[in-house]
């Protein structure tokens, strides 16, 4: 999120003045946590802090500072469903609005986005957010494998902030063309270790058409385990592409396999659902 959300920053801030608001606390049940953010100018937002009447009174706030000369503020969000609660889900939220304006701003929101862009983490001043707060890049979801389940998992994960890299040693299945906004490549299996060379998390999912395919893959991602390695497979493939490498059994011990929460999934899109739904929970996890 944050990559998307400075580069937009940076844009918005070439035309006007921006508030960024974000969640540095929770309590109880909320509906975002810690690190969300949002951005409000006088007509338009982007991205949410959780949406309804809470969301409604961040961005007021926002934009009668927007109106001020104020640089920023402490904005606490109470959902105790209580007189006067922004909601009835138990607990509170509490947010720091900051108005970017002005060159120095607008240089240090393109230094940021630029900084996630090229993969690498980028800090957050304290006078912008309360703390000083480390922003990480989109990790990179690596798909081994273009066909029907490979592309479905590409069309549903380009809307979940993924940094996507797709690999077929086939050519004429790895065709950028078909591919907008990923990184495609193609050719011998030794090529994998490109996508591993990055500050970025790497999430890798293997949904090849065969079982040779899965150990040649693994057998260059395992010298570099990535943060989640997942294939896809029955469980006596699996079994055969584990036993055909034991000279990686540690890295192999990370091995989700099959891939994805169970949900009795059978097309490549049900089966791309539950694999990004696994992700997402590792990414939250993390």
């Amino acid at each position: 999120m944050d990559e998307a959300l400075f580069s937009c920053l940076a844009q918005w801030l070439a035309a006007e003045p921006v508030v960024l608001a974000t969640v540095t606390a929770t309590r109880g049940a909320t509906p975002r946590k810690a690190g969300s953010r949002m951005l409000i100018a006088r007509g338009r937002t982007a991205w949410s802090v959780g949406g309804g009447l809470a969301e409604a009174r961040v961005t007021a706030a926002a934009r009668q500072l927007l109106s001020s000369d104020g640089l920023g503020e402490s904005l606490e969000i109470d959902l105790g469903g209580g007189s006067g609660a922004a909601g009835i889900c138990g607990g509170s939220m509490q947010l720091e609005l900051r108005r970017w304006h002005g060159a120095a701003d607008l240089a240090l929101a393109q230094r940021i986005a630029g900084q996630l862009q090229a993969g690498h983490a980028a800090a957050l001043p304290a006078e912008t957010a309360g703390a000083v707060q480390w922003l990480r890049p989109n990790p990179r979801l690596l798909i081994v494998g273009a066909g029907h389940c490979g592309a479905a998992l590409y069309q549903l994960a380009r809307q979940l902030d993924f940094n996507i890299w797709i690999f077929d040693s086939r050519g004429e299945v790895a065709d950028p063309a078909l591919f907008a906004g990923a990184t495609v490549f193609s050719g011998d299996y030794a090529r994998l270790a490109m996508a591993l060379d990055t500050g970025r998390t790497v999430d890798a999912v293997l949904l090849n058409r065969d079982f040779h395919a899965d150990i040649a893959t693994l057998d260059v991602l395992c010298h570099r385990p990535p943060r989640f390695i997942g294939m896809m497979g029955s469980r006596r493939r699996i079994r055969e592409v584990v036993e055909a490498l034991p000279h990686h059994a540690a890295a192999l011990q990370r091995l989700q396999a099959p891939v994805g929460i169970e949900i009795q999934a059978e097309t490549p899109q049900e089966i791309a659902v539950s694999i990004l739904a696994q992700l997402i929970q590792v990414r939250r996890a993390g």
